[in-house]
């Protein structure tokens, strides 16, 4: 019994002082190096609209938006009356409208710009009607 009571003390001893020599070590950090590509990299939005368009008139947004020759502008937009034609389209830098026309009630085209700079979107009712329209634009 003495001897089981030795042993058992001596493996305590052993194990305390082993657990007291471990010696402590932290893991190391490495730093994220982070680096801003803004020139090349460009945000994504996405535009709402609803709004009624009188007879033979348009109706053009509020802000322009920036984009780079070659970058796609989306629309996706329905109508009412379904018989009108309306032309959804982009006014480029240079002024110019680059349109295209509907006349089923609904719209989701997209549009590639070739030249950089900032473009507006605007919508021109064709028909002699007022008409309700709501959609998105992606660019």
């Amino acid at each position: 019994m003495w001897v089981k009571k030795t042993i058992c003390m001596v493996l305590v001893c052993a194990l305390t002082i082993g657990l007291i020599v471990i010696p402590a070590s932290a893991t190391e950090e490495k730093a994220i190096s982070l680096e801003n590509y803004t020139d090349l990299v460009m945000p994504f939005a996405t535009e709402s609209f609803n709004l009624s368009i009188p007879s033979k008139s348009k109706a053009r947004a509020d802000s322009s938006f920036p984009l780079a020759a070659g970058e796609t502008v989306t629309i996706k937009a329905s109508y009412s009356p379904f018989s009108a034609s309306v032309d959804f389209g982009l006014i480029a830098p240079d002024g110019k409208y680059y349109c295209f026309n509907v006349t089923d009630g609904s719209v989701n085209r997209t549009i590639q710009v070739n030249e950089s700079g900032e473009y507006t979107l605007q919508i021109r009712n064709n028909s002699s009607t007022e008409i309700e329209v709501s959609g998105f634009v992606n660019y």
